[in-house]
């Protein structure tokens, strides 16, 4: 098997899977308790907040520790402090963080403010900073979870805090790709996913700054200094520590990946493949176009080859439908959204990973499957 999904997940490292094993033997009691078992729990959850802290550039305690990428970007939206009035968002946000808006926007009896990304471009910060005016929030992705665009994210913090509007940045596919400093960046709250940089899932942060006030989603018990109530589960937490710690051997690696994504993206485009995004991209991925095929179709044949690749965003797969981000981009052109393919690198693959990819292109794309 060929993996090649990374921005999905990225598989763990074994330095990971030892913090894991070692955590489930020592950390069994809910970390909650004051007893011994309680605190030796506590102790394992406490060294995973320093480490992601660490990654990050935050002190341990503005993070709060959710169930994974998903709740903290929900986290974020519904429980930053803000007053009412319309939500600014970009058009190709991640769905887990687009639905959390429009269900927001609804309960502020606002509506959502949508900015266009035209081919995948991030819009200028002369246009985020007109489409600030009056908006209550914004909510921004820093890097694209299907074509790898780099947003610049701290000219949007740098607009939103004159504009004296809260700033919820999506960081799950920044960490491990580009340099991450959430104290120099000046968002209001950023959100992370332990399965993006080799952790395991249902394990996710959210860092919030000291001047703001976040409401609770999940109420109950006064778990993360009453921001979410729950028991974490410190065998995850304590993996999402171990990978965080391996950020800097990521981002060593970037120059490396991107090398061998350049190779890839090149051998579809001689494939008859259409890149789909413009501008600064991750090295970890290329998203193209394929004419003739459905998406999803794509994935399916590739995948009896022994290839992993996805259609779009993972927690849309099984749906047979264009990718709404790719839609997004090219709106007058829906076949981009209907073919699109996403692959996506890691530090762990290799140049014959890439070899071996490269042939099963050659070999299926060239069947033409009807789209």
């Amino acid at each position: 098997m060929i993996y090649l999904d990374h921005h999905a997940a990225s598989p763990p490292a074994p330095e990971v899977l030892r913090a894991m094993e070692a955590a489930r033997a020592k950390a069994w009691a809910n970390p909650a308790s004051a007893h011994a078992a309680g605190r030796a729990a506590r102790a394992v959850l406490e060294a995973a907040r320093a480490q992601v802290a660490a990654a990050i550039g935050a002190q341990p305690a503005d993070l709060v520790f959710t169930a994974g990428g998903t709740e903290a970007c929900n986290l974020a939206v519904a429980g930053v402090t803000a007053g009412e009035g319309p939500i600014l968002c970009t058009e190709v946000e991640h769905p887990a963080t687009r639905a959390a808006v429009t269900r927001e926007a609804a309960s502020r009896r606002g509506e959502t403010r949508w900015l266009a990304v035209p081919a995948g471009r991030p819009p200028s910060v002369e246009a985020f900073e007109r489409a600030l005016d009056g908006a209550s929030l914004a909510v921004v992705q820093w890097v694209s979870h299907e074509t790898g665009t780099v947003f610049p994210i701290a000219a949007y913090a740098e607009v939103a805090r004159r504009a004296s509007v809260p700033l919820v940045v999506d960081a799950t596919q920044a960490l491990g790709k580009v340099e991450v400093d959430v104290g120099a960046l000046g968002a209001t709250a950023v959100a992370f996913a332990s399965s993006k940089i080799g952790g395991p899932p249902a394990a996710g942060a959210l860092w919030i700054s000291r001047d703001s006030a976040l409401i609770p989603q999940l109420v109950g018990g006064a778990q993360e200094r009453g921001r979410r109530a729950g028991s974490p589960d410190p065998a995850a937490l304590a993996g999402f520590g171990a990978a965080a710690e391996r950020v800097p051997a990521r981002l060593a690696a970037m120059p490396d990946v991107a090398a061998r994504r350049d190779r890839l993206e090149a051998a579809l485009v001689d494939l008859g493949a259409s890149v789909n995004g413009e501008g600064l991209r991750v090295a970890t991925v290329t998203n193209v176009a394929v004419p003739g095929w459905n998406g999803s179709r794509l994935v399916a044949a590739l995948d009896l080859e022994g290839l992993c690749v996805s259609h779009g965003a993972a927690c849309s797969s099984g749906v047979d439908a264009p990718s709404p981000v790719i839609a997004a981009m090219y709106p007058d052109a829906p076949w981009r959204a209907a073919s699109a393919l996403r692959v996506s690198l890691g530090e762990a693959t290799t140049d014959d990973d890439v070899d071996r990819a490269i042939a099963i292109f050659r070999d299926v794309i060239p069947r033409k499957r009807p789209a």
